[in-house]
Formats: C-alpha cells, structure tokens, sequence
C-alpha cells in the first residue's frame, strides 16, 4: 500500500444503526435494500399526542414514525465500571457512545488494558439534547448529582476518555448534521500533527422526545411518511433516524508496520460554511458546495478516478437537486469522454437521517461497500420518478446491488455532508 505522510487509516469500527447492533447487521440492511422506519412506540413518547395531518396546527406534528435502534437502554453499565446510580442518571446517547468505542477497539484487536493511558484522542459529534429536554420537565425533587454529567454534551467525549483511560484531547462537536464529519476532520488534523497517536471520532444521535418533530414539522423539513427519499420526486422532506458511529484512526505508516487491518485511508478533509451566500440559513449554497469539492480535489486526486460518493442525499426537493448539480459540474462531468458516469447514493433511504451520526453513517456505509468490493441500492430512486436528470448529470444511482469493479490499485469513494456547516471527506483505498 502506497501511502504519504498525512494519510490516516482507519483501523477500527464500532456501529449501532436501526436494523441491529454491529456492522453484520448494518451491512444486511444494506445489501437487502432494507428501509427501517418504525411508527415510534410509546416507550419513547406517545406519537398519538403529538400528532395531526394538519401541518399549521400550534404544537402538532405530521410524523408519527422514524427509523429507530432496539434495546437503547440495554446497557451494561458496571461493565464499564459505572454505579446503578449514575447508569440510570446518563443519556443514552453517552452509553452508544461507550459500546461502539468498545465495538470500535475490540474491532482493531486493541484490548481496553493495552489502550489505556494511550495519547488517544476522542471526537464525537452530537446535536439533540432529548435526554436533557425530558429532565427538565422532572419534578426538580429528582435531581442528583449525576444530572450534570449525565446530561452535559461535553461528557459524552469525556466519558469515553475517562473510562478508558484516554490522554488525548477530548472534544464534543456540535455543527448540525455535519458534526459526526467536522468531528473526523479535526480528528484526522489531530493524528496528523501528532496532537494523539490515534483517534476515536464519530458521532450519535438518539431520539426520546417529540418537540424536536414539531419544529421540524413547522419548517417542513421533514416527511409526513418518516421516511427519506434520496433524488426521488417523490420526496417531501427527510425521515429522522438514530443511530451512532466510531471509527479508529492512527497514521496509515503506524498502522502498516503494526499490521492493523486497514479498513480504508483518508487522504484529505475540508470544511466549509455557507456564510450569508443564501437565505434562509438551513437552504445548501451551490456555490459553496462547488468551492468545497474543488478544494478537495484540487490536489492529489483526480475527478476521474472517484468511483462513487455517498452523497448527504436527504430526501427534500431543494437539497438533493442541488447537492447533485455541485457534484456533476465539478467531478462527473470533469470525467473523460466515454468515462462511465459516476456513481452516487444515500443511506438515509435505509436508516433516515440520522443527524449528528449521518456522516459517519454515510463513512461505515462506503467503508463496507469497499471491503465487500459491492454497491449497495440507493432506495427510492427510478429513473422515472427522479427529482435529478441523472444522465445529463453524468450521474448514476444505483438501484440494485452490484460489484465494485476497481478502475485501479485501489477505489476511491468520497463522502459528502452539504449543510450549512459542511465537511467533505475524500478518498479510502
């Protein structure tokens, strides 16, 4: 394997998607096109009260589904050296955060005695604050001293850090449906600069409690049926998942003379953001999006050699059409004549939109594809029900399951998170 100084392997997964814990299972939802929306049971909250098919009604949302992870509390708590009092005390999300590390780790052949007091860092990125949300409305005769850290933001990477016994830094991210992908960014910075001699990084996100649905219902973000329908006419918003994400980052020459296995390398990371290029400031800017891939792949790579991007593809009228445009200009039409058109798709059609942990959903998702050399259907897409022209994009969705067939040493595949804070990851080989 041919690697440069700034190269990152990722050496480590752990994962726990809607469809069943660990990457056998995410993969079978994948590779049987499967779709995981649930109506949300009233373990979570009841949907009934929540909801009216009239979308102006004060306080009312249109969805009663999402796509949802089973067993969320089902959590192993002195395992990890945690008191009951504390476990009933911490949000969930905090304990995915903890299992898939684990997941993540046991997946590298690192036992949790060799890893401690390791210069490990940890960078997650999370947005939804449900668990603190449904604390408040406690009576305030409940509060503990476990409230604090069992609800903070910052402690869902500290904790990881503690428990382990990481010595790395150790940063929460917040930057929306981005954060999972601005997480791996600074991550692979940190590795890079040698700030941390690995990194875990990812994201999560879990949904508990329905004022989050009625915001997005009067913003008409998302769709009455809860489902996602990536570069479809028949989309009418985004479907709400949960889910969360870790990978295991060291440098590729570091992973190379351990003999980790090496489940793909970044080459490069970007960021950017929209700036008041567009109004309102949830709409994606085309501008900014082109200017992001050409930073990319203005070194290094070549337009020609991408074989397929994961594309942030959440299913609404406006950013689909859009994301597809930024991408045909500045990679699939910079193809060679005769060149096959390049090969685009989205997990939400699978897991929905899966917020904080969409990146990194969308990372493990290639990251499969290519050690199981096949591409995965894109659900919901028919050429005669699109919301993109794909051949006059020099696009293509794939709509069932196919080999990857590697132009070179290598493939290369890139994904993509367009919001108004966004990051793009490129290339694993």
């Amino acid at each position: 394997m041919v690697d440069r100084e700034e190269d990152v392997a990722v050496v480590g997964i752990g994962c726990n998607f809607p469809g069943g814990e660990g990457l056998d299972n995410f993969w079978k939802v994948l590779l049987e096109g499967k779709n995981c929306t649930v109506q949300i049971p009233k373990e979570r909250f009841d949907s009934a009260l929540w909801y009216d098919a009239d979308n102006s009604k004060a306080g009312k949302t249109h969805t009663t589904k999402a796509a949802l992870i089973g067993g969320l509390n089902a959590f192993d708590h002195k395992f990890f050296g945690i008191t009951d009092g504390e476990a009933v005390q911490m949000d969930p999300q905090q304990k995915l955060l903890l299992e898939c590390s684990y997941r993540a780790l046991e997946d590298a052949g690192i036992p949790m005695e060799k890893a401690s007091a390791t210069r490990t860092g940890v960078f997650i990125g999370l947005m939804n604050r449900d668990y603190e949300i449904t604390l408040i409305n406690n009576s305030p005769t409940t509060i503990t001293h476990y409230n604090g850290t069992g609800s903070a933001m910052s402690i869902a990477a500290n904790r990881i850090s503690y428990t382990f016994n990481f010595t790395g830094p150790s940063l929460a991210i917040d930057s929306a449906c981005s954060s999972s992908l601005v997480a791996l960014h600074y991550a692979c910075q940190a590795v890079r600069q040698g700030d941390c001699e690995m990194a875990l990084c990812g994201g999560v996100s879990c949904i508990l409690e329905p004022r989050v649905f009625v915001t997005l219902s009067k913003a008409k973000m998302i769709s009455p049926e809860g489902t996602s329908k990536p570069f479809s006419s028949r989309a009418d918003g985004y479907g709400r998942g949960e889910g969360c994400g870790i990978v295991l980052l060291k440098p590729l020459r570091k992973a190379v003379k351990d003999n980790d296995h090496v489940w793909g390398v970044i080459t490069k990371t970007a960021i950017n953001h929209d700036g008041h290029t567009v109004t309102p400031i949830t709409k994606p800017s085309m501008a900014q999006q082109e200017e992001l891939l050409h930073t990319i792949y203005s070194t290094q790579i070549d337009p020609p050699h991408v074989q397929y991007i994961e594309a942030h593809g959440t299913g609404t009228p406006v950013g689909d059409p859009t994301e597809a445009g930024s991408i045909s200009r500045v990679i699939a039409k910079a193809r060679p004549p005769g060149s096959e058109a390049l090969c685009i798709g989205s997990v939400k059609g699978n897991i929905g939109h899966t917020e904080s942990a969409a990146g990194v959903a969308g990372l493990i998702k290639v990251l499969l594809m290519m050690h199981h050399e096949t591409i995965v259907p894109s659900l919901f897409y028919s050429e005669d029900s699109a919301s993109i022209d794909a051949k006059a994009l020099n696009l293509k969705v794939p709509t069932r399951v196919e080999k990857w067939e590697k132009t070179g040493p290598v493939g290369r595949a890139a994904v993509s998170l367009e919001t108004s804070s966004r990051s793009k990851l490129l290339k694993f080989s």
